[in-house]
């Protein structure tokens, strides 16, 4: 019992620290960009064809996983997660820097998926779906950890002491989960197949279908958050740590995800999922306004934060509940694909439009794109819908 004690304390210990490197680093890299003189159209190109490859890798890592048990490819995201830093450190021009996000691509590709692989197999058979809380909570912490300190570092320092710095918490990462002693693989596990079949019998399904929309949906919004909202922040107030809006948006995120399961329990997952949707479009499109009430970074930044993860935890449970058990793996990895995709295509959507209308503007459209097909799906589901349709 000590000994599994230890395995679950090393493995979110380490896992905290590799993320809040990851998070930081998706921070910290726009404005990397943006002082080598690149502009936001750069920042998208770099995020679409980052996500593009963690998803082409994540077939070969994903297999992987499962032949040669999930501690390799942890070890493998920890020491890229790691390593990353150094050869951002190095780079001199907007290219190099794409050339570095590459090989950052095989930490996300990585750690992530095999994670959570692992937290379930250290779980006891009753108690997984705590387990998984425990797991997902890591997320939250990195989050309101690590941009905050690297924007601190940063603008007390310089951007190579906070590379340096991500490079010891990374190697930090690496050794408590090298510690981390792994449940053995069974011959079921070994011999599980990864068929591409699967996956389409998946998106053939109506309702996971829709559930996978409203996950892209999600995803699309906090992607042009987490990629762009700290140079907005910079650029156009007077905020000298924007890495603030991301411990706001955290410290909600913790008390969205407590209420969204207890709402959507309670009342459905629809009913909880597309208003989460509709208020993390009205965080972003209050952006717009940062420049003239400063104050508003707080509020875009808590709405931002209920909507993301209230969303975000009642569609996992959705797409766990319209899913066939027999395929929960291949539908979990299918997540975490549609995942990249969305951030990635919606990043550099957001870079290219902001090019043209300004990144003010550009969260106004991306906000009010999520919230009206949100309201679109959510109509159905409420009585003033309801009463339209029998009308």
């Amino acid at each position: 019992m000590k000994e599994h004690k230890l395995n679950v304390f090393l493995f979110l210990w380490g896992s905290i620290i590799s993320l809040a490197c990851f998070y930081s680093s998706m921070t910290v890299l726009p404005l990397y960009v943006d002082q080598m003189g690149g502009t936001e159209f750069d920042t998208g190109q770099q995020l679409i064809i980052y996500y593009f490859a963690s998803i082409l890798m994540r077939f070969y890592f994903g297999p992987l996983t499962d032949r040669k048990g999930r501690k390799i490819p942890l070890l493998i995201g920890a020491f890229v997660f790691a390593t990353s830093s150094l050869l951002f450190m190095i780079c001199d021009n907007v290219w190099t820097v794409t050339l570095a996000r590459i090989y950052h691509a095989i930490g996300l590709a990585t750690f992530f998926s095999s994670g959570g692989s692992l937290i379930v197999d250290l779980a006891p058979a009753n108690r997984v779906g705590i387990y998984i809380a425990f797991f997902r909570l890591t997320f939250v912490v990195a989050l309101l950890t690590g941009p905050t300190l690297a924007m601190a570092v940063i603008n007390a320092y310089s951007f190579s002491h906070w590379f340096v710095i991500s490079f010891l918490m990374g190697m930090l990462s690496l050794l408590l989960v090298a510690l981390v002693k792994t449940p053995p693989q069974t011959r079921e596990q070994n011999l599980e197949p990864s068929s591409l079949k699967v996956f389409f019998l998946v998106l053939k399904q109506k309702a996971a279908f829709q559930v996978l929309y409203g996950i892209a949906l999600v995803s699309l919004v906090y992607g042009v958050l987490l990629s762009f909202c700290a140079l907005f922040i910079t650029q156009n107030s007077s905020i000298t740590n924007p890495g603030l809006y991301f411990t706001c948006f955290s410290i909600a995120a913790i008390g969205g995800n407590l209420a969204s399961g207890f709402l959507s329990d309670r009342f459905g997952r629809p009913e909880v999922v597309w208003p989460a949707v509709m208020l993390l479009g009205l965080g972003a499109g209050m952006l717009f306004f940062l420049p003239r009430f400063s104050a508003l970074l707080f509020i875009s930044s808590i709405a931002a934060g209920l909507g993301y993860s209230g969303g975000m935890a009642s569609l996992a449970a959705w797409l766990v509940e319209v899913t066939n058990k027999d395929h929960r793996g291949t539908v979990l990895a299918l997540q975490e694909s549609v995942i990249d995709l969305s951030i990635g295509v919606a990043s550099f959507i957001f870079g290219a439009m902001s090019g043209f209308f300004g990144m003010g503007y550009s969260f106004v459209i991306t906000g009010l794109l999520a919230f009206v097909l949100a309201m679109a799906k959510f109509l159905p589901f409420c009585s003033f819908g309801q009463a339209l349709h029998h009308k």
